[in-house]
């Protein structure tokens, strides 16, 4: 039973990455992708994948464990995949940051600077781990401390998305089918944690893979706030504008460009466009939302 569940999660969780992914390349736009959301997502799970490596390969790295914890990791085989394929997946949507329609979105300061400061700091103590110059400072503590950063940025890397959402009253832009399914990764993933605690008696599974148990957790938390500002305090403005159809004119396009620089009200429009076959700008936000009147 435990591997069903910790390949389901496996699955669901890295199911999650593509909706965002699909949804940019299909809009050609990342408008309402919160850009401090891809980057530390990226930065946590190249973490997350050192430390799932390490603990499932490196002998070294086992002997530490089981030397502190007097058992074996929890870490199996679909934590490993999963991490690598997130890192993959998050890799590919912080490209396309780069590629695709940014309507006047930036990365913030404070995230560029965590970033390159958790970067150097992962690469100072991965040459401390191999030199030792102090005894206590071994590879396991090391990956402990990138498990650490790992939970870190995950209590915080959703709350650039959930600011964005609220400011421009919208989550346009923003996959709900992403959500979903990390909810359902994250539930399951606890799920199997503690199942494996409880059939084995040894609840150390859970402490000493802290990392595990604090994602599924905090996940959870916020795929539900998610979940309400998509269903409930900005229903109206879910939608995601479309691109125009080919061969569009020019003036088409220009309109398409000047919604996805525009903040809620340009977002709230997606309804509106999908049902008039002439593009129009919607000067009212509400109007659109509940698709009377035009520009």
């Amino acid at each position: 039973l435990s591997g069903v569940l910790g390949w389901t999660y496996f699955a669901a969780w890295s199911a999650s990455f593509y909706p965002q992914a699909i949804q940019n390349y299909v809009r050609r736009s990342v408008v309402g992708l919160s850009f401090d959301f891809a980057l530390l997502n990226l930065i946590a799970f190249g973490c997350y994948s050192a430390f799932n490596l390490a603990l499932f390969l490196s002998p070294t790295v086992q002997a530490e464990y089981a030397a502190a914890h007097h058992s074996s990791s929890a870490v199996r085989p679909n934590d490993v995949f999963f991490a690598l394929h997130a890192l993959l997946i998050s890799a590919v949507t912080l490209l396309q940051v780069f590629l695709y329609e940014r309507g006047g979105q930036a990365f913030s300061l404070p995230a560029k600077a965590a970033s390159a400061a958790i970067l150097l700091g992962a690469a100072v103590g991965a040459g401390l781990a191999a030199a030792r110059p102090i005894r206590w400072l071994d590879w396991l503590a090391y990956l402990n401390a990138l498990a650490a950063v790992k939970l870190g940025v995950t209590l915080v890397k959703y709350l650039p998305q959930l600011l964005l959402n609220a400011r421009r009253r919208s989550t346009a832009g923003w996959s709900i089918d992403n959500v979903c399914l990390d909810l359902c990764g994250g539930l399951l993933s606890l799920t199997q944690l503690l199942l494996d605690a409880g059939c084995s008696d040894d609840w150390s599974a859970v402490s000493g893979d802290p990392v595990k148990f604090g994602l599924g957790l905090v996940s959870i938390v916020y795929d539900g706030l998610f979940l309400l500002q998509h269903f409930v305090w900005y229903r109206r403005t879910a939608a995601p504008p479309l691109l125009p159809p080919a061969g569009a004119s020019p003036a088409s396009e220009a309109v398409r460009r000047q919604r996805a620089a525009g903040s809620g009200a340009s977002a709230g429009s997606g309804l509106l466009e999908r049902l008039s076959p002439q593009p129009e700008l919607v000067a009212d936000p509400e109007a659109a939302a509940t698709g009377e009147g035009g520009g």
